[in-house]
């Protein structure tokens, strides 16, 4: 074969494949998720049964962890007629879809703006079980309502709620390839932090002060996964948390205390808390911010897995160091956004 023939198959080949690079970053996932477009059928949190002629294409909600679903699939915005409390996604959503700016809220909460929703034509309203009586509300604008996300958190509710709402959009198998991914960040920091001998106690604390993460909540399924355990006692409200008290809090005397970045208080607050000067954790120090800076890794979506690893890096960085985190962060983000964000972005030390 001539040099020149040779030549021109490489370029062939290079050009080829920085398209075949420049379409996976674009959209955000792999090239291996493949779309469907034939009929849709899947079955909500409740048990009720969806047959769609066709995936969805836009959604709205005002649940922010519910919608992170819809974002994470589509890779960005694409997927989004409208949203909740805009204030509370914009460090993420910000950077990863492109029309954040000109996406509308439509209310917080269980508070929403009927005349907004109908204007936006949405295609389906997705909720959380706990708003699972909102469909009431949609349906007097003619708009069915999945419900996504179970009051019960776990890895697996997570996982479940990402395949239902990626069989909505037809996109079942990139759902499975970003489950994949969640499993093996969480395997690693779980087979990891398994060789360490100290096995602390944690305390999760919520929005306020003296809230606390129980048993039925993600935050105790990160700590579990470290090799932690939860400092919480006794029987609580699902899926939100606890309201105790100061004692309360000395008595569980967790041996560390995480906050989250989303907390009404700082870490200077717990640290200069006279009820709580005697917790093990406040006597030495170990108090510090659940990232992250970007997005809650605490919340019950897909990021969780990265949450698994910043608490295997907080409680054994000599296992676990922070280079491994960044390369977790880089690959999960990648996967999903076709993007990377810098420690100093994503709010770690």
């Amino acid at each position: 074969m001539k040099k020149t023939s040779i030549l021109k198959t490489l370029v062939v080949v290079v050009i080829t494949a920085l398209l075949a690079t420049c379409m996976i970053a674009c959209s955000g996932g792999s090239s291996s998720s493949k779309a469907t477009t034939g009929p849709v059928k899947v079955t909500d949190v409740t048990g009720k049964e969806f047959n769609l002629e066709k995936p969805l294409t836009k959604v709205i909600g005002t649940h922010n962890p519910t919608l992170n679903a819809v974002v994470v699939i589509g890779g960005g915005g694409q997927h989004l007629a409208g949203f909740g409390n805009k204030q509370k996604a914009d460090g993420l959503y910000a950077k990863v879809i492109q029309n954040w700016d000109a996406i509308e809220s439509i209310g917080t909460g269980k508070n929403i703006n009927l005349e907004t929703v109908a204007k936006l034509t949405p295609e389906m309203a997705l909720v959380p079980e706990r708003q699972a009586s909102m469909a009431e509300e949609y349906a007097k604008v003619g708009l069915d309502t999945f419900v996504a996300l179970p009051n019960q958190e776990s890895f697996d509710t997570i996982k479940e709620s990402l395949l239902r709402v990626g069989t909505l959009f037809g996109k079942e198998a990139r759902a499975k390839e970003i489950n994949a991914e969640f499993d093996k960040l969480i395997k690693d920091a779980k087979d990891t932090c398994a060789k360490a001998t100290e096995k602390p106690s944690v305390l999760f604390m919520g929005d306020d002060l003296y809230e606390c993460a129980s048993s039925s909540m993600i935050q105790t399924y990160i700590i579990d996964a470290v090799g932690a355990t939860n400092a919480v006692k006794g029987d609580y409200k699902a899926g939100e948390f606890a309201s105790v008290d100061a004692e309360t809090i000395a008595s569980f005397n967790p041996d560390v205390i995480w906050i989250p970045n989303y907390a009404t208080y700082t870490v200077d607050d717990i640290l200069n808390d006279p009820k709580l000067s005697e917790v093990n954790a406040v006597k030495n120090g170990k108090v510090a911010m659940f990232p992250s800076a970007l997005e809650p890794w605490d919340y019950p979506t897909a990021s969780t897995c990265l949450g698994v690893c910043w608490a295997a890096y907080n409680l054994h960085p000599d296992l676990y160091s922070k280079d491994k985190l960044m390369k977790s962060a880089d690959e999960f983000y990648k996967l999903v956004y076709g993007k990377t964000f810098t420690a100093d972005e994503l709010g770690i030390k």
